[in-house]
């Protein structure tokens, strides 16, 4: 790979999780309807890691997780263990999926409904008594629905903004 497209690349994830975690804390903060926000900066996650290397794709997991820790009123490491496990996950997975959206959205919402059930489990583990909330349904199920929603448009998004070009079909003539 050509250094251009190296700090292309690099300039990409650093801009799109500073985008994604400033909406995320201030937007919709006050923007949530059904008393619930897309988890932007996960969909962010799962977007960038489809396309970059496993090392790189996890180390921005956990700096996107850091940084929502840094702005939350969560335990440090929460998020930044939480987003590591998602990019795992999708580096993992990445190779069995297609660009075909009927397989991404059960994809993206499986795994954004299991990263914040993961994220409840562990801030109860903590002392933050994530799993006595009563909205905590609506909390994991509403985000995830959203999170389907937006990834028609933010994941063909990282595609294009990575450079990564779309596999041939070597049955097309």
């Amino acid at each position: 790979m050509n250094t251009a497209l190296k700090y292309r690349r690099v300039a990409v994830v650093v801009f799109s999780i500073v985008i994604a975690a400033v909406v995320q804390t201030t937007l919709f903060v006050h923007l949530r309807p059904f008393d619930a926000a897309p988890a932007l900066v996960m969909l962010v996650v799962i977007g960038l890691s489809r396309h970059l290397s496993a090392e790189f794709a996890l180390l921005t997991g956990f700096s996107a997780g850091l940084l929502e820790d840094l702005l939350s009123q969560s335990a440090l490491g929460l998020w930044a263990l939480t987003l590591t496990t998602v990019a795992y996950v999708v580096v993992r997975i990445r190779d069995r999926m297609e660009e075909d959206f009927s397989l991404l959205a059960p994809f993206v919402f499986g795994l954004t409904l299991g990263a914040i059930a993961l994220f409840a489990v562990l801030g109860t583990i903590f002392g933050e008594k994530t799993l006595a909330d009563a909205g905590l349904v609506r909390k994991i199920l509403v985000p995830s629905i959203y999170n389907v929603a937006l990834a028609g448009a933010v994941l063909p998004f990282f595609t294009w903004a990575l450079g990564v070009r779309a596999a041939t079909n070597p049955y097309q003539t």
